[in-house]
Protein backbone atom coordinates (compact mmCIF):
# COMPACT_ATOMS: atom_id res chain seq x y z
CA UNK A 1 0.00 0.00 0.00
CA UNK A 2 1.67 3.18 -1.13
CA UNK A 3 0.88 6.47 0.73
CA UNK A 4 -2.17 7.66 -1.14
CA UNK A 5 -3.89 4.28 -0.57
CA UNK A 6 -3.11 4.98 2.69
CA UNK A 7 -4.26 8.83 2.89
CA UNK A 8 -7.70 7.76 0.90
CA UNK A 9 -8.37 4.94 2.67
CA UNK A 10 -8.20 7.05 6.07
CA UNK A 11 -10.29 9.71 4.45
CA UNK A 12 -12.84 7.25 3.30
CA UNK A 13 -12.81 5.33 6.73
CA UNK A 14 -13.44 8.82 8.54
CA UNK A 15 -15.64 10.08 5.85
CA UNK A 16 -18.24 7.10 6.71
CA UNK A 17 -18.31 7.87 10.15
CA UNK A 18 -18.66 11.50 9.42
CA UNK A 19 -21.94 10.77 8.05
CA UNK A 20 -23.31 8.26 10.05
CA UNK A 21 -22.52 10.78 13.20
CA UNK A 22 -24.57 13.95 11.04
CA UNK A 23 -27.29 11.70 10.08
CA UNK A 24 -28.14 10.84 13.92
CA UNK A 25 -27.19 14.80 15.19
CA UNK A 26 -29.28 15.88 12.12
CA UNK A 27 -32.14 13.90 12.72
CA UNK A 28 -34.30 16.67 11.98
CA UNK A 29 -32.86 17.40 8.05
CA UNK A 30 -32.23 13.85 7.10
CA UNK A 31 -36.05 13.09 8.25
CA UNK A 32 -37.27 15.85 6.19
CA UNK A 33 -34.36 15.35 3.19
CA UNK A 34 -33.63 11.88 3.42
CA UNK A 35 -31.53 12.26 0.44
CA UNK A 36 -30.49 15.82 0.91
CA UNK A 37 -26.95 14.65 0.91
CA UNK A 38 -26.89 13.11 -2.50
CA UNK A 39 -29.12 15.62 -4.09
CA UNK A 40 -26.46 18.32 -3.15
CA UNK A 41 -24.07 16.81 -5.38
CA UNK A 42 -26.73 17.60 -8.44
CA UNK A 43 -27.00 21.10 -7.69
CA UNK A 44 -23.53 22.52 -9.26
CA UNK A 45 -24.45 21.06 -12.56
CA UNK A 46 -27.65 22.38 -12.29
CA UNK A 47 -26.30 25.69 -11.62
CA UNK A 48 -23.44 25.35 -14.32
CA UNK A 49 -26.11 26.81 -17.31
CA UNK A 50 -26.43 29.98 -15.68
CA UNK A 51 -22.62 30.37 -14.07
CA UNK A 52 -21.03 29.27 -17.42
CA UNK A 53 -23.16 31.87 -19.39
CA UNK A 54 -21.88 35.16 -20.46
CA UNK A 55 -25.33 36.57 -21.00
CA UNK A 56 -27.11 35.67 -17.59
CA UNK A 57 -28.16 38.65 -15.52
CA UNK A 58 -26.49 39.58 -12.24
CA UNK A 59 -28.94 38.98 -9.91
CA UNK A 60 -29.60 35.66 -11.24
CA UNK A 61 -25.64 34.78 -11.73
CA UNK A 62 -25.17 36.34 -8.14
CA UNK A 63 -27.39 34.08 -6.08
CA UNK A 64 -26.59 31.22 -8.18
CA UNK A 65 -22.81 31.78 -8.14
CA UNK A 66 -23.15 32.53 -4.21
CA UNK A 67 -25.04 29.29 -3.54
CA UNK A 68 -22.54 27.17 -5.65
CA UNK A 69 -19.54 28.64 -3.65
CA UNK A 70 -21.34 28.73 -0.06
CA UNK A 71 -22.09 24.62 -0.64
CA UNK A 72 -18.65 24.34 -2.21
CA UNK A 73 -17.26 25.75 0.66
CA UNK A 74 -19.11 23.86 3.36
CA UNK A 75 -19.00 20.33 1.81
CA UNK A 76 -15.06 20.64 2.47
CA UNK A 77 -15.13 22.44 5.70
CA UNK A 78 -17.35 19.59 7.13
CA UNK A 79 -14.67 17.07 5.71
CA UNK A 80 -11.88 18.74 6.57
CA UNK A 81 -10.93 16.26 9.75
CA UNK A 82 -11.37 13.40 7.39
CA UNK A 83 -8.98 14.79 4.63
CA UNK A 84 -6.57 15.86 7.27
CA UNK A 85 -6.42 12.32 9.31
CA UNK A 86 -7.04 13.86 12.63
CA UNK A 87 -7.02 10.64 13.94
CA UNK A 88 -4.00 9.36 12.83
CA UNK A 89 -1.60 12.65 12.83
CA UNK A 90 0.71 11.71 14.62
CA UNK A 91 1.49 8.66 13.24
CA UNK A 92 1.04 9.98 9.62
CA UNK A 93 3.59 12.87 10.78
CA UNK A 94 6.22 10.10 11.46
CA UNK A 95 5.63 8.33 8.20
CA UNK A 96 8.91 9.09 6.21
CA UNK A 97 7.35 10.69 3.47
CA UNK A 98 8.39 13.69 1.20
CA UNK A 99 6.89 16.49 1.58
CA UNK A 100 6.14 17.34 -2.51
CA UNK A 101 4.41 13.28 -2.28
CA UNK A 102 2.23 14.30 1.19
CA UNK A 103 1.60 17.94 -0.54
CA UNK A 104 0.31 16.05 -3.92
CA UNK A 105 -1.76 13.32 -1.38
CA UNK A 106 -3.13 16.29 0.15
CA UNK A 107 -4.12 18.24 -3.25
CA UNK A 108 -5.62 15.00 -4.73
CA UNK A 109 -7.48 14.18 -1.80
CA UNK A 110 -8.71 17.63 -1.88
CA UNK A 111 -9.99 17.07 -5.60
CA UNK A 112 -11.05 14.17 -4.51
CA UNK A 113 -13.77 15.25 -2.02
CA UNK A 114 -14.49 18.43 -4.24
CA UNK A 115 -15.00 15.88 -6.87
CA UNK A 116 -18.34 16.95 -8.93
CA UNK A 117 -17.60 20.70 -7.86
CA UNK A 118 -14.35 21.06 -10.02
CA UNK A 119 -15.12 18.46 -12.25
CA UNK A 120 -18.38 20.43 -13.77
CA UNK A 121 -16.45 23.57 -14.23
CA UNK A 122 -13.07 22.28 -15.59
CA UNK A 123 -15.45 19.99 -18.31
CA UNK A 124 -17.43 23.29 -18.99
CA UNK A 125 -13.76 24.91 -19.50
CA UNK A 126 -12.61 22.35 -21.71
CA UNK A 127 -15.37 22.16 -23.74
CA UNK A 128 -15.39 25.74 -24.49
CA UNK A 129 -12.23 26.32 -25.18
CA UNK A 130 -12.55 23.64 -27.56
CA UNK A 131 -14.94 25.23 -29.10
CA UNK A 132 -13.71 28.53 -29.25
CA UNK A 133 -10.59 27.28 -30.09
CA UNK A 134 -10.78 29.06 -34.13
CA UNK A 135 -10.60 32.31 -32.11
CA UNK A 136 -8.28 31.79 -29.82
CA UNK A 137 -5.93 30.22 -32.85
CA UNK A 138 -6.94 33.27 -35.22
CA UNK A 139 -6.32 36.22 -32.96
CA UNK A 140 -9.81 36.96 -32.11
CA UNK A 141 -8.50 36.47 -28.22
CA UNK A 142 -10.98 39.67 -26.74
CA UNK A 143 -13.69 37.10 -27.63
CA UNK A 144 -12.86 33.91 -26.81
CA UNK A 145 -12.24 35.78 -23.04
CA UNK A 146 -15.79 37.11 -23.09
CA UNK A 147 -16.77 33.51 -23.58
CA UNK A 148 -14.66 32.46 -21.20
CA UNK A 149 -13.88 34.16 -18.28
CA UNK A 150 -17.36 33.48 -16.14
CA UNK A 151 -16.51 29.84 -15.90
CA UNK A 152 -13.02 30.60 -15.77
CA UNK A 153 -13.85 32.59 -12.78
CA UNK A 154 -16.14 29.89 -11.28
CA UNK A 155 -13.43 27.44 -11.46
CA UNK A 156 -10.70 29.77 -9.77
CA UNK A 157 -13.04 30.69 -7.10
CA UNK A 158 -14.18 27.08 -6.40
CA UNK A 159 -10.36 26.06 -6.19
CA UNK A 160 -9.62 28.85 -3.63
CA UNK A 161 -12.66 28.35 -1.41
CA UNK A 162 -11.72 24.68 -1.12
CA UNK A 163 -8.26 25.09 -0.51
CA UNK A 164 -9.77 28.15 2.11
CA UNK A 165 -11.85 25.41 4.10
CA UNK A 166 -8.95 23.45 4.87
CA UNK A 167 -7.08 26.84 6.26
CA UNK A 168 -8.11 28.95 9.01
CA UNK A 169 -9.25 32.03 7.29
CA UNK A 170 -13.15 32.17 7.01
CA UNK A 171 -14.93 33.66 3.91
CA UNK A 172 -17.02 36.20 6.64
CA UNK A 173 -17.34 38.94 3.64
CA UNK A 174 -17.14 37.40 0.84
CA UNK A 175 -19.67 34.25 1.25
CA UNK A 176 -21.50 36.09 4.42
CA UNK A 177 -21.75 39.92 4.71
CA UNK A 178 -21.06 40.99 0.33
CA UNK A 179 -23.83 38.98 -0.92
CA UNK A 180 -26.65 39.88 1.85
CA UNK A 181 -25.41 43.78 1.47
CA UNK A 182 -25.50 43.27 -2.13
CA UNK A 183 -28.97 41.92 -2.41
CA UNK A 184 -31.26 45.16 -2.63
CA UNK A 185 -28.91 46.16 -5.51
CA UNK A 186 -28.60 42.53 -7.33
CA UNK A 187 -30.79 43.86 -9.80
CA UNK A 188 -28.96 46.35 -10.99
CA UNK A 189 -26.18 44.19 -11.46
CA UNK A 190 -26.50 43.43 -15.79
CA UNK A 191 -23.18 41.35 -16.04
CA UNK A 192 -21.23 38.56 -14.54
CA UNK A 193 -17.89 40.48 -14.14
CA UNK A 194 -19.68 42.86 -11.29
CA UNK A 195 -20.31 39.78 -8.98
CA UNK A 196 -16.58 38.23 -9.95
CA UNK A 197 -14.70 41.08 -9.46
CA UNK A 198 -17.30 42.39 -5.96
CA UNK A 199 -15.86 38.65 -4.85
CA UNK A 200 -12.06 38.77 -5.88
CA UNK A 201 -12.01 42.28 -3.70
CA UNK A 202 -13.95 40.78 -0.50
CA UNK A 203 -11.21 38.07 -0.35
CA UNK A 204 -8.29 40.55 -0.38
CA UNK A 205 -10.29 41.98 2.38
CA UNK A 206 -11.52 39.55 4.68
CA UNK A 207 -7.48 38.05 4.32
CA UNK A 208 -6.18 40.97 5.89
CA UNK A 209 -9.08 41.50 8.57
CA UNK A 210 -9.26 38.75 10.72
CA UNK A 211 -12.22 38.39 12.82
CA UNK A 212 -12.52 37.48 16.51
CA UNK A 213 -12.88 34.28 18.38
CA UNK A 214 -16.18 33.51 19.86
CA UNK A 215 -16.66 33.58 23.39
CA UNK A 216 -19.31 32.59 26.09
CA UNK A 217 -18.38 34.80 28.32
CA UNK A 218 -20.41 36.75 30.48
CA UNK A 219 -23.32 34.85 29.15
CA UNK A 220 -26.48 33.43 31.36
CA UNK A 221 -25.22 30.40 33.61
CA UNK A 222 -27.23 27.52 33.37
CA UNK A 223 -28.82 25.14 30.54
CA UNK A 224 -28.39 28.25 28.07
CA UNK A 225 -24.72 28.06 28.65
CA UNK A 226 -24.48 23.85 28.13
CA UNK A 227 -26.72 24.26 25.38
CA UNK A 228 -24.57 26.86 23.61
CA UNK A 229 -21.07 25.19 24.44
CA UNK A 230 -22.75 22.42 22.94
CA UNK A 231 -23.12 24.37 19.33
CA UNK A 232 -20.19 25.63 19.61
CA UNK A 233 -18.20 22.27 20.27
CA UNK A 234 -20.27 20.20 17.65
CA UNK A 235 -20.53 23.01 14.88
CA UNK A 236 -21.36 20.16 11.99
CA UNK A 237 -24.95 20.35 12.55
CA UNK A 238 -25.08 23.79 13.23
CA UNK A 239 -23.16 24.46 10.22
CA UNK A 240 -25.51 21.92 7.77
CA UNK A 241 -28.74 23.62 9.09
CA UNK A 242 -27.13 27.44 8.13
CA UNK A 243 -26.49 25.93 5.03
CA UNK A 244 -29.84 24.35 3.87
CA UNK A 245 -31.28 27.32 5.14
CA UNK A 246 -29.25 29.53 3.34
CA UNK A 247 -29.67 27.44 0.16
CA UNK A 248 -32.94 27.37 0.17
CA UNK A 249 -33.34 30.81 0.65
CA UNK A 250 -30.87 31.12 -2.37
CA UNK A 251 -32.85 28.94 -4.44
CA UNK A 252 -36.27 30.01 -3.52
CA UNK A 253 -35.26 33.48 -4.75
CA UNK A 254 -33.44 32.62 -7.89
CA UNK A 255 -36.97 30.32 -8.76
CA UNK A 256 -40.14 32.59 -7.31
CA UNK A 257 -38.52 35.57 -8.76
CA UNK A 258 -38.32 33.46 -12.41
CA UNK A 259 -41.85 31.80 -12.24
CA UNK A 260 -44.95 32.77 -13.30
CA UNK A 261 -47.04 34.86 -10.88
CA UNK A 262 -49.92 32.46 -10.03
CA UNK A 263 -47.25 29.84 -9.47
CA UNK A 264 -45.35 32.55 -6.69
CA UNK A 265 -47.50 31.69 -3.95
CA UNK A 266 -47.54 27.91 -3.79
CA UNK A 267 -43.69 28.10 -4.01
CA UNK A 268 -43.52 30.32 -1.37
CA UNK A 269 -46.16 28.68 0.98
CA UNK A 270 -43.80 25.31 0.07
CA UNK A 271 -40.62 27.39 1.30
CA UNK A 272 -42.48 28.43 4.21
CA UNK A 273 -43.63 25.08 5.15
CA UNK A 274 -39.62 23.55 4.93
CA UNK A 275 -37.84 26.20 6.68
CA UNK A 276 -40.20 26.23 9.20
CA UNK A 277 -40.02 22.30 9.66
CA UNK A 278 -35.62 22.86 9.60
CA UNK A 279 -35.78 25.51 12.20
CA UNK A 280 -38.11 23.88 14.74
CA UNK A 281 -35.85 20.71 14.26
CA UNK A 282 -33.09 22.17 16.54
CA UNK A 283 -35.18 21.18 19.39
CA UNK A 284 -34.58 17.56 18.29
CA UNK A 285 -30.60 18.25 19.10
CA UNK A 286 -31.72 19.84 22.32
CA UNK A 287 -33.98 16.68 23.43
CA UNK A 288 -30.90 14.33 22.44
CA UNK A 289 -28.50 16.39 24.82
CA UNK A 290 -31.13 16.27 27.21
CA UNK A 291 -31.19 12.24 27.27
CA UNK A 292 -27.29 12.48 27.28
CA UNK A 293 -26.85 14.48 30.49
CA UNK A 294 -30.45 12.82 32.12
CA UNK A 295 -29.06 12.23 35.44
CA UNK A 296 -27.05 15.24 36.25
CA UNK A 297 -30.30 17.15 34.55
CA UNK A 298 -32.47 15.08 37.39
CA UNK A 299 -30.04 16.35 39.87
CA UNK A 300 -30.76 19.86 39.35
CA UNK A 301 -33.55 21.59 41.46
CA UNK A 302 -35.62 22.21 38.02
CA UNK A 303 -38.37 20.70 36.63
CA UNK A 304 -38.76 18.81 33.67
CA UNK A 305 -41.11 21.60 32.00
CA UNK A 306 -38.69 23.78 33.11
CA UNK A 307 -35.93 22.37 31.25
CA UNK A 308 -38.49 22.24 28.28
CA UNK A 309 -39.63 25.37 28.18
CA UNK A 310 -35.82 26.93 28.61
CA UNK A 311 -35.02 24.37 26.02
CA UNK A 312 -38.23 25.97 23.55
CA UNK A 313 -36.65 29.92 24.23
CA UNK A 314 -33.28 28.47 23.27
CA UNK A 315 -34.62 27.41 20.03
CA UNK A 316 -36.62 30.51 19.22
CA UNK A 317 -33.39 32.97 20.17
CA UNK A 318 -31.41 30.27 17.67
CA UNK A 319 -33.55 30.79 15.14
CA UNK A 320 -34.01 34.85 15.31
CA UNK A 321 -30.83 34.70 12.51
CA UNK A 322 -32.74 32.13 9.89
CA UNK A 323 -36.14 34.48 10.52
CA UNK A 324 -33.93 37.91 10.01
CA UNK A 325 -32.65 36.16 6.27
CA UNK A 326 -35.81 35.19 5.20
CA UNK A 327 -37.14 39.57 5.79
CA UNK A 328 -33.60 40.31 4.40
CA UNK A 329 -34.76 37.75 1.21
CA UNK A 330 -38.16 39.32 1.28
CA UNK A 331 -40.35 36.43 -0.20
CA UNK A 332 -43.00 36.08 2.07
CA UNK A 333 -46.19 37.78 2.30
CA UNK A 334 -48.88 37.65 5.44
CA UNK A 335 -49.76 34.33 4.45
CA UNK A 336 -46.33 32.93 4.09
CA UNK A 337 -45.07 34.16 7.61
CA UNK A 338 -48.47 32.29 9.53
CA UNK A 339 -47.98 28.91 7.69
CA UNK A 340 -43.97 29.38 8.29
CA UNK A 341 -45.10 30.20 12.54
CA UNK A 342 -47.58 27.69 12.32
CA UNK A 343 -45.44 25.04 10.99
CA UNK A 344 -42.56 26.14 13.39
CA UNK A 345 -45.24 25.84 16.86
CA UNK A 346 -46.95 22.20 15.64
CA UNK A 347 -43.17 20.82 14.65
CA UNK A 348 -42.19 21.65 18.26
CA UNK A 349 -45.10 20.31 19.56
CA UNK A 350 -44.61 17.22 17.86
CA UNK A 351 -41.12 16.19 18.98
CA UNK A 352 -42.50 16.57 22.48
CA UNK A 353 -45.65 14.79 22.19
CA UNK A 354 -44.14 12.24 19.43
CA UNK A 355 -41.12 12.33 18.78
CA UNK A 356 -40.97 9.50 16.25
CA UNK A 357 -43.58 10.68 14.68
CA UNK A 358 -43.37 14.79 14.56
CA UNK A 359 -43.44 14.99 10.87
CA UNK A 360 -47.39 14.13 11.22
CA UNK A 361 -47.76 17.12 13.02
CA UNK A 362 -46.60 19.73 10.22
CA UNK A 363 -47.53 17.68 7.28
CA UNK A 364 -51.18 17.57 8.43
CA UNK A 365 -51.56 21.24 9.15
CA UNK A 366 -49.38 22.24 6.21
CA UNK A 367 -51.57 20.45 4.16
CA UNK A 368 -54.79 22.30 5.72
CA UNK A 369 -53.32 25.61 5.09
CA UNK A 370 -52.36 25.20 1.98
CA UNK A 371 -55.58 23.36 0.66
CA UNK A 372 -57.81 26.42 2.14
CA UNK A 373 -55.87 29.20 0.14
CA UNK A 374 -55.58 27.49 -3.01
CA UNK A 375 -60.01 27.51 -2.36
CA UNK A 376 -60.06 31.22 -1.06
Amino acid sequence: MNYWQFRRQLYQQALKQWLESLTQVSTGIVALFPMALYALLLLPLLALGVLADKDSQGESFLYTLWGYLLLAYCWIAMQKEALAAADYTLYDRSLPVPVWQRGATELGLLLYAANVFVIGPSAVLVAMVYGHFAELVGGELWVSVTQLYPVSGLLVLTLYYCQSAMGRVKPWLSLGLLPLVAMPWAALMHSPWLCLLALAVAILIERTVRLPAPSIAGLPQGFWRLFLQHDLNQTKPTLLRAVVVLLLLVIGAAFVRQVDVTAKAPASLFLAFVLGVVAATKLLELQKLRERYTCYIASLPKGRYQVTLQAMSYCLIFSLPYVALIVLFNLFGLLQWALFTVTYVTTQAGILVRPGYYLVFPLLTGVLIIAISLLV
